[in-house]
């Protein structure tokens, strides 16, 4: 039997109810029904990463355009600053994005460049110092008595990089545990907001399930992202991020990083949707690696072809298979805002038989280009956050629109907040609430 609550009532009215949901036996029994931990996993670009150059540079970035100065750590005020009085040293802030950017190899893997590491600056320890977008998410839950560092943690990792290529499922495995034994046992609910959703999926699919029944209660996602980013594909044109945020045609992400560029665009999410047009012709989801080739975009095309979601078989069961994931999901998202899912581009300049790369192509070049938009959060179209319901046992418990919420509003918005707290908090026997009402 599955039960609903009405959520007007704010938390209030959330704490003391129990929701009985049948999830063919994915509840778990556990010992009491005290909060459980919440290790959360960001969006992409919002993780600071520590970045040591060798016989150079030690210092921690943070990507630009992503970066509200008024949630950096005090005392920096820009992205830059932050970087500077990490131990950037000044006379190397313009090599920053040449040892970011990613060497995409002719099988297309893509690797740091040379002598250069990149990892998240800590991980589970300091959530203002990890994840210092998503603080005012953490106040509004120690608000409800969570504890940053303790029952409630930031899980970052290289956002460079796509899901089962870095220490994301590795760093999960030691922060959900540590968590869980803070908490005497209590299973952890893994938050996830936009890339951080697929990340954990990932995780989630391919760990020892035996392991995630133990330590694991659920899957919240925040805007998840499980179809590819349409509007995103530009970025692999132009010539990516940079420091002052107001520079024209400037991109949140380096063209070469594969963690959200190179996923492909799934027809399963998009079907026969045009999402990008150059002149006359007419590109949709099945024609990403031939849009980022006439764009120029070769190396981003072989990254595709190695790294592309469809081609992963922990994806595909999911999404061709529609497998759910070993434990509960709930997953909110915005709806009722118009969204960018792509653009128009005009014909590309003349392109020379030795170009092969974006810059000499022109699509990045382009300025007001009209974009091609859909129904949807203000970051992702409708069709994309609705694509967990593929993956799900029960799409009419576990799926919660939320109008007129934008794509960096909902992990803040105050409903999304009311049903995560209300979902780490199971009843006596480890239900966990659906999120419809």
């Amino acid at each position: 039997m599955v039960r609903r609550i009405g959520v007007s009532g704010g938390i209030a009215g959330l704490a003391g109810l129990v929701l009985a949901i049948g999830l063919g036996g994915c509840s778990a029994t556990v010992e009491s029904n005290s909060p459980s931990p919440i290790v959360f996993a960001p969006g992409l670009g919002m993780s600071a990463l520590a970045v040591e150059v060798e016989g150079g540079s030690e210092f921690s970035f943070l990507v630009p355009v992503m970066t509200s100065p008024e949630l950096l750590p005090a005392p920096a005020t820009s992205a830059l600053d932050y970087s500077l009085r990490s131990g950037l040293a000044p006379t190397d802030v313009d090599r920053v994005q040449e040892w970011l950017s990613l060497v995409i190899e002719a099988d297309g893997t893509a690797v740091n460049a040379n002598g250069v590491s990149v990892r998240p600056v800590s991980v589970g320890e300091d959530f203002g110092a990890e994840c210092p977008q998503y603080v005012p998410m953490a106040d509004l839950l120690t608000e409800q008595g969570w504890e940053r560092d303790t029952s409630l943690r930031c899980l970052p990792y290289d956002y460079r990089y796509p899901p089962g290529e870095n220490s994301f499922a590795a760093d999960l495995v030691l922060v959900v545990t540590d968590a869980v034994a803070d908490a005497n046992g209590q299973k952890a609910v893994i938050a996830c907001h936009s890339q951080g959703c697929l990340m954990a999926d990932h995780a989630l699919r391919t760990l020892d399930p035996d392991w995630v029944a133990d330590h694991v209660l659920a899957l919240y996602g925040f805007a998840g992202q499980y179809s590819g980013c349409s509007d995103c594909m530009a970025w692999a044109f132009g010539q990516g991020w940079s420091w002052d945020t107001d520079t024209p045609n400037a991109s949140p992400v380096d063209p070469t990083w594969v963690g959200q560029l190179a996923l492909d665009l799934q027809p399963s999410v998009y079907a026969d949707s045009i999402l990008y047009t150059v002149g006359k012709r007419e590109f949709r989801a099945t024609d990403t690696e031939s849009l980022l080739r006439i764009g120029g975009a070769e190396q981003m095309a072989r990254a595709t072809s190695r790294y592309g979601l469809q081609r992963q078989e922990w994806f595909a069961s999911g999404d061709e298979s529609r497998v759910p994931l070993p434990i509960p999901a709930r997953f909110v998202y915005g709806t009722g805002l118009p969204t960018t899912i792509g653009y128009a581009f005009a014909d590309p300049f003349s392109k020379n038989a030795r170009c092969s790369e974006s810059d000499c192509v022109g699509l990045g070049d382009q300025v007001d280009v009209p974009a091609i938009s859909a129904d949807g959060d203000g970051g992702d179209s409708t069709m994309m956050n609705a694509a967990p319901a593929r993956w799900t046992k029960d799409p009419g418990c576990e799926m919660r629109a939320l109008p007129g919420v934008t794509h960096f509003g909902v992990v803040t918005d105050a409903l999304a907040i009311d049903l995560l707290v209300a979902v780490a908090r199971p009843g006596t026997n480890g239900e966990v609430l659906c999120v419809t009402p």
